[in-house]
């Protein structure tokens, strides 16, 4: 039997451990269908998250749950060229896109 590992849950542990999430402001760059997102959310003040693939952000928008619907806002955007103004977030997340 091979070593099985939950590769999700390290990552998410890992990002928890070593951002400050609580009350920040979060911009999740390439953010996809949100599979990261959920997690900072409710710790979150706000969280922006986008990225460039409409199909991934209508998945997110269906998954968002509705606790934290509020705190959660989608942008279709490309990360070379940051629609916000600096010091808009305090803290910013980029985890594997492409």
């Amino acid at each position: 039997m091979g070593i099985r590992s939950d590769v999700g849950r390290i990552e998410r542990q890992y990002l928890l451990d070593m951002l400050e999430v609580e009350g920040a402001r979060i911009l999740e760059i390439g953010c996809g269908e949100g599979r990261l997102t959920w997690h900072f959310a409710g710790l979150a003040r706000s969280v922006v998250a986008f990225d460039v693939t409409p199909d991934t952000l209508q998945d997110a928008l269906r998954q968002r749950p509705e606790q934290i619907a509020d705190k959660v806002s989608f942008l279709e955007a490309s990360g070379v060229h940051l629609p916000f103004k600096s010091g808009s977030f305090d803290q910013a997340l980029f985890t594997l896109s492409f």
